[in-house]
């Protein structure tokens, strides 16, 4: 994947005394604008949201295109000029960006094409850790558990992610997969490894206890935001376990009768992990329903197959048609669905669209990259 930097439109390049001071930003969407500072190294998203403004985005990973951005005046450099959010379209026109792929190198202005709104007051801000890894536990041959310690507490809301930028500068998102529960300096993330893909390599393969990471965050907008007694069902896949695991056990802290609901979609029995974690939510009273696309027996559809050892019995088929199987009408439910974007892409069609589930209580993070 090329990572060198590429260009937006510009008129010059800045001076180093102009730099080390940062640079003066303006976004407008039209009506409003949001004028903010950025400091060298950091990306037009982060010091936007580090300042209170709720810029748009998702994946902040260069992969969905929601931030993209018009570059009115000044000069940026991308950290991946490939990246899938922009299309050939706004490559040719030369001054569309992403916003969290871009970090200006002169004064700004921007053009957004959403509106602008400042963050909530229980949102917090963003900042740049140095962290130290202090442990890893390797769950399956391509998913672990990493250990990090920030040095300072990190105040983030259950299901919201971090940027981990590894030493040659690629940076990757990861959701916070540990028990919700007051700010902590000890962050834990459940990193599942992308064939070919070169962060996944380096952290499978040379990522060691001591290893020093930069944390970057938080960012989400799939946070838990359901009130007391609203029933929740929850869907995870992939990379989107742990953080949809971290929300349904705020969510039963929340309220302990509250009726919850969690399918676990996997590629086959082996790829099921974190049983003693579902084992306490099926002792608080949630219903966990274990779906794999492989297992070698079972009748395929959505079916049963044979018991699994520790999970009890695991269907067999898509996690999204379990879903669909069980629930003609989830209006009157919050969803949290976290996953490739295949799959969280097909259940919003199955449920969304068909009006079997509230589109404005339906929370969800696609993992693009």
């Amino acid at each position: 994947m090329n990572r060198s930097p590429a260009q937006a439109r510009a008129p010059s390049r800045p001076d180093g005394a102009q730099a080390s001071q940062g640079y003066a930003l303006t976004v407008t969407d039209g009506d409003d604008e949001a004028a903010f500072s950025c400091l060298p190294g950091e990306t037009v998203l982060f010091a936007g949201q580090a300042a209170g403004w709720d810029l748009p985005y998702e994946c902040a990973s260069g992969g969905c295109g929601t931030c993209r951005a018009q570059l009115l005046s000044g000069y940026v450099t991308s950290s991946w000029p490939d990246a899938t959010g922009l299309t050939e379209r706004d490559r040719r026109r030369g001054n569309r960006i992403l916003l969290c792929q871009s970090r200006p190198a002169a004064a700004c202005a921007l053009r957004s094409q959403a509106r602008l709104r400042r963050l909530s007051g229980q949102m917090p801000r963003p900042a740049r850790h140095e962290s130290r890894v202090t442990g890893i536990d390797l769950l399956t041959a391509d998913m672990m558990m990493l250990e990090l310690d920030c040095g300072q507490p990190v105040p983030y809301l259950a299901g919201q992610f971090v940027i981990l930028e590894m030493p040659d500068g690629t940076r990757r998102p990861y959701s916070m997969s540990g028990p919700a529960g007051p700010a902590s300096a000890r962050l834990e993330l459940l990193v599942r490894s992308k064939p070919g893909g070169a962060a996944s390599r380096w952290l499978f393969q040379r990522l060691a206890v001591g290893s020093r990471l930069t944390v970057e965050g938080p960012y989400g907008r799939a946070h838990v935001q359901s009130p007391a007694g609203r029933p929740v069902v929850c869907v995870a896949g992939g990379s989107g376990l742990g953080q949809v695991l971290t929300i349904a056990e705020h969510c039963l802290a929340q309220d302990a009768t509250r009726p919850l609901s969690f399918y676990y979609g996997a590629r086959n029995v082996a790829d099921l992990v974190l049983r003693e974690r579902f084992d306490a939510l099926r002792r608080r009273g949630a219903a966990v329903i274990a779906v794999a696309e492989v297992t070698g027996a079972g009748t395929g559809g959505g079916g049963k197959t044979g018991p699994a050892p520790g999970w009890g019995t695991v269907r067999t088929g898509l996690v999204i048609d379990a879903v669909a199987a069980d629930h003609n009408d989830l209006t009157s439910h919050d969803l949290y669905v976290a996953g490739p974007t295949a799959m969280v892409d097909a259940l919003l069609a199955t449920l969304v669209r068909t009006g079997r589930a509230a589109a404005d209580r339906v929370f969800f993070d696609r993992f693009w990259t």
